[in-house]
């Protein structure tokens, strides 16, 4: 996938058709994947990052695509949030821009960054994107089926919560269950070295495949209810995916910004 995104801001913007709603996590849960990934991260990387984000915060720059949901010159990012492949089949790349081939292709760029002519606004620009996409490719039905646009045409009930399927996974699960940084951060303390380890791999086909493992999961219930069991069990999928998130994020800024890494590539 070497798809260039650029000129991001400056494209002429296209006319999709049906596009899904999609807002993974929500704000508290993109907030989340960037709080882990700088508590992850060595002081040199965030303050390079931090340098380039300026007066914007890391919780601002992971839901800065979402924020501009409602600013119509910025439709044409509406199908990069997501990718829909039918159960069964495996992904086919094409010139369609979808979260795997964006997120691919700002990374790219960012390696670049020293020698590719980038302005400090565009980096600005790609950060935002990793910071939100790699939360985005996360949720597991962000990964999903065209059937049902990712959950969203699936309408659930709960005591607990309520709305469609989508929806529910992206925040009301979380924020039903008081998802916290400290949580999270004691999840990372009990993982395994091996598991962080392979996480750390950069690559994107990967990490949406192992987003889309937890779909037979997702859709675990009966008759559209969501019981107590379904919601304990499927929080610490979220929790989980949320943890590995804020991982990839910092491997994939520490390999980009920090200098010693660099300097060995």
């Amino acid at each position: 996938m070497t798809q260039k995104i650029a000129p991001f801001l400056f494209c002429i913007l296209f006319t999709f058709g049906t596009i899904q709603k999609s807002l993974a996590w929500g704000a508290t849960g993109h907030a989340l994947v960037a709080e882990i990934a700088f508590n992850l991260l060595d002081d040199s990387t965030k303050k390079i990052v931090k340098y380039y984000l300026g007066n914007m915060t890391i919780e601002e720059a992971a839901n800065w695509m979402d924020n501009e949901r409602s600013n119509s010159y910025y439709n044409f990012m509406r199908p990069w949030h997501y990718i829909n492949i039918d159960k069964g089949e495996q992904y086919t790349a094409s010139a369609e821009r979808n979260i795997l081939s964006v997120l691919h292709s700002a990374i790219i760029e960012l390696r670049g960054y020293k020698t590719n002519d980038l302005s400090k606004k565009e980096i600005k620009n790609r950060l935002e994107i990793i910071f939100h996409l790699i939360g985005d490719l996360h949720q597991p039905l962000h990964n999903g089926y065209s059937i049902d646009k990712g959950g969203n045409t699936i309408q659930v009930t709960s005591p607990y919560v309520s709305g469609n399927l989508h929806g529910v996974w992206d925040g009301q699960i979380l924020d039903y269950k008081k998802l916290t940084l400290d949580s999270c951060m004691n999840y990372y303390n009990s993982m395994q070295k091996r598991d962080i380890d392979e996480y750390k791999k950069i690559n994107e086909l990967k990490w949406m495949y192992q987003s889309r493992s937890y779909l037979d999961q997702v859709y675990s219930f009966e008759n559209n209810y969501l019981d107590k069991k379904y919601i304990d069990h499927n929080f610490e999928v979220i929790k989980k995916q949320i943890v590995i998130g804020g991982i990839r994020l910092a491997c994939v800024l520490k390999e980009i910004f920090n200098p010693e890494v660099v300097s060995k590539g």
